[in-house]
């Protein structure tokens, strides 16, 4: 069986102006960029990956209480990127690096 691949991008959408490098010139927003992320990850692993973007401060506080804790913390920022349930990314959503955890997972095998 396919392994398959879930990304969360757990967002303030408060603090939701970022810059992205690699490929805007202007600021957007990180809900367009996860959007964008969710076209190329279903383009290129159709019904491997999914990609979702979870307002943090919609949702009920029992929802992901150790990132909320490390973002009161400072420890992290805001977009958190959840790979499987795992913490990989903050502070952005880097979609190259994005696509290397998710390839390193996919060419790892299926899962037992």
């Amino acid at each position: 069986m396919l392994q398959r691949v879930h990304i969360q991008i757990l967002d303030n959408p408060l603090e939701d102006v970022i810059l992205d490098a690699e490929e805007f010139e202007e600021p957007i927003k990180n809900k367009i960029l996860a959007d964008e992320l969710r076209k190329e990850m279903s383009y290129c692993y159709p019904n491997v990956v999914s990609v979702e973007y979870i307002d943090l401060f919609l949702n009920d506080d029992l929802y992901f209480p150790e990132i909320r804790d490390l973002l009161n913390q400072g420890a992290i920022n805001t977009p958190i990127i959840l790979i499987n349930g795992i913490p990989k990314i903050h502070g952005g959503i880097p979609r190259t690096i994005i696509k290397e955890e998710v390839e390193k997972l996919l060419s790892a095998g299926p899962m037992h």
